[in-house]
C-alpha cells in the first residue's frame, strides 16, 4: 500500500475538495443541487463524505461548473474511482469490526502520520501477537475463540501501514509507564511485548516516548486519544477519541489544537526517545 491508497481517504480528500471548489467559485449548495437536479442533501453528503461521488456527476457536472482546468480532471476522476472501492477490513463482520470503528481503520490505513496518547495498553499498531490475543480476551465483549482470532488478524493486517513501500507512516506514539508494567497476558507475554516495542522505536518513522510515574500527572491521563494526519497540506486531519459504546472523529480546527497542544504537552513531561528506549527494555528484563 502506499500513502492515501485507503478509498476512506480518498472519498474524504475528494468530499474537502469539493467543498473548496465550490466556495471558490463563488457557489451555495442550493446552485449545485440545481445544477444536479438533486437535493441540497446529496450534496451535503458529497461535501462531508457521507457519500462517494458519482463519477459522471463530477465528469459532467461538478468539475466544469467549478471551472477545474482539464488538465487536473483525471485526479479527481481517479480519486472519484479509488473512493468507491472497498477496502481490505471491510470483508470483516460486525463481530470483528465494529461499524463505528470501520472508518478509522480506513483512515489509518490512508494516514502519513499517526500520533497516539495512550496510558494504559501499548498501541494496536505495536501489539505482538500474544499481547492483542490477551486484550481481546479480556475485552467485555463475549467472544468465541474464531472472533478472538479474526480479531487478532485485523489487528496483526494493521501494522502494514508500518512498512509499507513506499511511505510507511510516521508513528510517534507517548506512553505512560503504566502501559509497560501492566501485565497483560502473562510476564512472558509481556516480556516479548517490551522486547517487541523496543526493536520497533530503531525504526526510522517510529518515536516512542514514556512517561515516567515520578514526573507526575500530564495530559494523556484523561484519556487515549489519535491524531491522524493526511498526505495534503490543506488537510487540517482527524482527533479520533474512543469510548466504551463508539468513538468520536474531531475535525474542527479547534478540536485538532487542543488534542495536538495536549500531545505536545505529554511529550515534553515524557523521556526523550532514546531514554525511554532504555526503559522500555530495563522493564522487559524485569519481567
Amino acid at each position: 500500500m502506499t500513502e492515501a491508497s485507503s478509498p476512506t481517504v480518498w472519498r474524504r480528500w475528494l468530499a474537502f475538495e469539493l467543498a473548496r471548489l465550490r466556495r471558490a467559485a463563488g457557489l451555495d449548495q442550493k446552485d449545485v443541487a440545481k445544477a444536479l437536479r438533486c437535493t441540497v442533501g446529496k450534496v451535503s453528503y458529497y461535501e462531508t463524505a457521507e457519500r462517494p461521488v458519482v463519477v459522471r456527476d463530477l465528469d459532467e457536472v461538478l468539475l466544469p461548473l467549478y471551472r477545474v482546468p482539464e488538465d487536473r480532471w483525471s485526479l479527481y476522476l481517479q480519486a472519484a474511482r479509488d473512493s468507491r472501492q472497498k477496502g481490505w477490513w471491510e470483508r470483516y463482520d460486525a463481530n470483528t469490526l465494529r461499524s463505528w470503528f470501520s472508518p478509522f481503520v480506513g483512515l489509518e490505513q490512508g494516514a502519513s502520520q499517526i500520533r497516539i496518547c495512550e496510558a494504559q495498553l501499548i498501541p494496536g499498531l505495536l501489539q505482538t501477537k500474544d499481547y492483542a490475543e490477551a486484550v481481546a480476551r479480556r475485552g467485555t465483549a463475549e467472544r468465541t475463540e474464531e472472533d478472538i482470532a479474526r480479531h487478532v488478524e485485523l489487528r496483526m493486517t494493521r501494522q502494514q501501514i508500518l512498512h509499507r513501500d513506499p511511505g510507511p507512516v510516521r508513528l510517534w506514539t507517548v506512553l505512560d509507564e503504566a502501559a509497560l508494567r501492566r501485565v497483560v497476558g502473562s510476564p512472558t507475554v509481556m516480556r516479548e511485548q517490551l522486547l517487541h516495542l523496543a526493536a520497533m522505536t530503531r525504526h526510522p518513522k517510529i518515536t516512542v516516548q514514556v512517561v515516567p510515574y515520578v514526573n507526575g500527572a500530564h495530559p494523556g491521563m484523561t484519556g487515549r486519544f489519535q491524531i491522524l494526519d493526511f498526505p495534503w497540506p490543506a488537510d487540517p486531519g482527524v482527533a479520533y477519541v474512543e469510548h466504551r459504546a463508539g468513538a468520536l472523529y474531531l475535525e474542527e480546527p479547534d478540536e485538532i489544537e487542543a488534542h495536538t497542544v495536549a500531545f505536545q504537552h505529554t511529550c515534553v513531561l515524557a523521556l526523550s526517545p532514546d531514554d525511554s528506549a532504555i526503559m522500555i527494555r530495563t522493564v522487559a528484563e524485569e519481567f
